[in-house]
């Protein structure tokens, strides 16, 4: 029988895979219970656009990552994504480096974005009508999300070259 010691290393929240439309906004979690304390983790979160990429290159990206928080011993790591476009489809992984032992350990866990068109704002459902203040800025919701868009969101809305193409460090 396997008995788990009360320092094992273990992924206390993981991502999971999304569908969603674009410009929607997501947030992705992952929490980690490292084997010593939480100051000897390295939380980083990665972009896949081509899931059968899994090079270690850093690219330039668009997206923050929330500051951590701590948690019944865990540290945890949200990824929030606003606006998302289609180019945002892809893996995102959280990658965790525990410094605690005398060799690193690395742990890593994936999560899938798969991002649909937006829907016509002539068709009359009830998510395009929610959605119709949100895309005129009209509303005490829509202003909230647009102040908190401004510190999330850090892409440029004429060069969509920068976009990240392969893998990118978030």
């Amino acid at each position: 029988m396997l008995s788990l010691s009360l320092h094992s290393a273990v992924f206390t929240e993981v991502p999971h895979d999304i569908m969603t439309q674009s410009g929607q906004d997501v947030e992705m979690a992952c929490s980690f219970r490292g084997a010593g304390p939480s100051y000897s983790l390295e939380i980083q979160w990665w972009y896949m656009k081509n899931h059968r990429d899994w090079s270690e290159k850093p690219a330039w990206t668009t997206n923050q990552v929330v500051p951590m928080e701590m948690s019944k011993d865990a540290t945890k790591i949200s990824l929030r994504l606003s606006s998302i476009k289609r180019s945002d489809e892809g893996t995102y992984e959280c990658r965790v480096i525990d410094f605690s032992g005398s060799v690193a350990q690395h742990h890593r866990v994936r999560a899938y974005l798969q991002v649909e068109a937006e829907r016509s704002l002539g068709h009359g459902s009830a998510d395009t009508q929610h959605q119709e203040p949100r895309h005129r800025g009209q509303g005490s919701q829509a202003d909230l999300h647009q102040k908190e868009g401004r510190e999330l969101k850090r892409r440029s809305a004429d060069d969509s070259t920068t976009d990240c193409t392969e893998s990118c460090v978030l």
